[in-house]
């Protein structure tokens, strides 16, 4: 059976490139459209992980260049979802693994004022606690 993540689900965030983040764990709520639950807790959808990709910001640094700041942008690539439950939504298991980006809001600098080049960093998004231990459906 698979754990299918719920409201309030965290997840850790690495970076895919020589960039440093601050904000390496989140915790991902669920739309307030969703109306899927299990146990009465909302079931996290596909989407609710974009909109929370959208909202997550964190400062970040790379090599010499320091105080920078990002903002999550897109989802670029997304596995181990499941479509055989809930009719066709894209559910969340606890062994999805996202690829996103990140935009640079800010870029870090370094001590000359110079503007680190880089506009887009790379992450991978996993699932540490789907906030529930086990799931009665499938």
């Amino acid at each position: 059976m698979p754990l299918i993540c719920i409201d309030g689900t965290t997840v850790s965030i690495s970076v895919d490139g020589p960039q440093k983040i601050a904000k390496t764990s989140d915790t991902v709520a669920t739309s307030t459209m969703n109306t899927m639950k299990i146990d009465g807790k909302s079931i996290l959808l596909e989407a609710d992980l974009a909109d929370w990709l959208s909202g997550y910001q964190t400062a970040y640094e790379h090599s010499s260049y320091s105080g920078g700041k990002a903002q999550g942008d897109a989802i670029t690539g997304i596995s181990n979802l499941t479509t055989k439950t809930f009719s066709s939504a894209q559910v969340v298991k606890a062994d999805t693994v996202i690829k996103g980006t990140l935009k640079v809001t800010a870029p870090a600098t370094d001590s000359k004022g110079s503007k680190d080049p880089v506009s887009t960093i790379n992450v991978t998004i996993k699932i540490t606690d789907p906030a529930q231990t086990y799931s009665k459906s499938t």
